[in-house]
């Protein structure tokens, strides 16, 4: 074996060893996701209505106590031990009938998919954004995050994410047909984290099916933010030192809430056999390892 070969086999081995999951240990973490530890009850939900809405959720489980180990656990997800510094996804599945023309046809709708956006393009990704406009000297650079981004849109199916959770609701013919038009008429293209985002779409969906879904919270802001032996300030101004905004951790927290109090179906067998889980990790992932792996440790 070469010596090349031989260092991409350790750095294999070290990705898999780093890779994997782990949970804080604080009493704060334990009691917000005391949740995951009850039985869910396990109503597995059945195609029987032509019309229905599935609300899916990956969650990250990331720690809120404080800012340092929430951008810890977003770095390094307690999840499944993933780095690649998402917050988690939400989006809907929805099943109807259109009828057509005055002959009585009908034809089946399959609409899987949710907001996305903050790809990088027009502007600077959140994190990036705040860190350029520390660099460039502003008083109040955690600002950023209020700013809405101009590049979302609706993706279809479940981009590069797999439910953690996922919940059933049958609808009405008329529900059906409402949120088919919201969703023709909703703004993809502004994706904001304290506005328009996947959270917020799926709630607001759900919302339609009268199916009420928390997925809001709220987390503090130090004014001053420490990565190895520098110190970034991110607000002189205290209107920031507080932010409030749409989390997949709280989302699934509610539909299991819901499923449990009987408002909603629990949909993920469903869905897992429906789409059985494929293999998440790419080459890509092997390369960039070493920048994922010093980005965690300077936290």
């Amino acid at each position: 074996m070469t010596n090349y070969a031989m260092c991409r086999l350790k750095l294999l081995l070290l990705v898999f060893l780093c890779a994997c999951t782990y949970k804080p240990q604080s009493e704060n973490y334990r009691l917000f996701y005391h949740h995951l530890e009850q039985a869910c009850p396990r109503k597995v939900c059945e195609e029987k209505s032509p019309y229905f809405l599935v609300i899916l959720v990956e969650a990250r489980h990331l720690d809120y106590s404080c800012p340092r180990s929430f951008f810890k656990t977003l770095a390094k997800h307690p999840s499944d031990g993933t780095k690649n510094g998402d917050v988690g996804h939400a989006w809907i599945y929805l099943q109807g009938v259109l009828e057509e023309d005055s002959q009585e046809k009908s034809s089946y709708v399959f609409l899987e998919g949710g907001h996305s956006g903050e790809l990088g393009y027009m502007q600077p990704r959140y994190m990036e954004g705040v860190f350029l406009q520390a660099e460039q000297g502003e008083k109040n650079p955690i600002a950023y995050l209020w700013q809405t981004q101009h590049d979302g849109f609706f993706q279809y199916g479940p981009g590069c994410h797999y439910p953690t959770f996922a919940a059933k609701i049958n609808l009405t013919a008329s529900q059906f047909h409402l949120i088919l038009k919201f969703i023709q008429n909703y703004s993809f293209s502004n994706y904001a984290i304290i506005g328009n985002q996947c959270c917020s779409f799926a709630t607001q969906v759900a919302a339609l099916a009268d199916l009420i879904l928390e997925s809001k919270i709220s987390l503090k802001i130090d004014p001053f933010f420490h990565i190895g032996n520098n110190t970034i300030c991110l607000w002189e101004d205290p209107l920031y030192s507080q932010i409030t905004f749409f989390s997949p951790d709280v989302l699934e927290k509610s539909l299991m809430q819901a499923v449990a109090e009987g408002r909603a179906e629990e949909a993920l067998t469903w869905y897992k056999k429906k789409y059985p889980l494929r293999c998440r990790w790419k080459k890509e992932d092997f390369f960039l390892f070493p920048k994922r792996y010093l980005r965690l440790k300077a936290l």
